[in-house]
């Protein structure tokens, strides 16, 4: 999952999922449906340009937030998250240097039927300007934003070993320390699912 690993700005740290899910006003598991292209903005005058990516997730236990919300249509959530670092040419001019990571970069790397569990909000307006929306999404969809520990995937190889040690991995800052952490007791995507359906997360 190290496509998705950056330096992360100090945060609030959520000891536990519950913990976490209580601050949040949606939580989702499902599987990944795909990657798209996100919004291109400017970063600053003269500098190359941000670039995001989408990750889309398709829900299939709503725990929180979930039924009923117009930006979530058809159980579809659009997570948006940084595409990373562009290429330096010095022969072009900044604003077209191009990301090192492609959209099918991030497509190979955490492939489509992997399971996931968001903890996203929806994306307030954009500070910078927008030069191109990406690729469209659905009516109704907004794109979602998530905290540092708000995205665990199951590993489907950790899956396999059954080596007793947790399948769970966080997508961009790491759940625990030589596996001790409460985020490490689940050992798969189904029983951090129950775990937060018997804290009362439940829709």
């Amino acid at each position: 999952m190290s496509v998705l690993r950056g330096s992360e700005a100090d945060y609030d740290f959520s000891p536990s999922p519950e913990a976490l899910a209580g601050n949040r006003p949606i939580v989702a598991a499902g599987v990944v449906e795909g990657w798209q292209q996100g919004p291109i903005l400017e970063s600053y005058e003269g500098g190359p340009l941000d670039y995001r990516v989408v990750l889309k997730v398709k829900v299939t236990d709503a725990l929180k937030g979930v039924k009923g919300r117009a930006s979530i249509p058809a159980n579809l959530v659009f997570v948006e998250l940084d595409q990373g670092a562009v290429i330096r040419d010095d022969s072009l001019p900044p604003e077209e240097w191009k990301p090192e990571r492609s959209v099918q970069d991030f497509a190979t790397s955490i492939p489509a039927g992997t399971k996931v569990m968001i903890f996203p909000t929806e994306r307030p307006a954009y500070e910078q300007k927008v030069l191109d929306e990406g690729e469209r999404l659905p009516a109704g969809a907004r794109l979602m934003s998530v905290p540092p520990q708000g995205l665990v995937f199951e590993d489907p190889l950790l899956a396999q070993q059954k080596s007793g040690q947790s399948a769970l991995v966080g997508g961009k800052e790491p759940l625990g320390v030589a596996g001790r952490s409460p985020w490490l007791e689940p050992k798969s995507m189904s029983e951090l699912v129950d775990r937060l359906r018997s804290k009362g997360f439940s829709e």
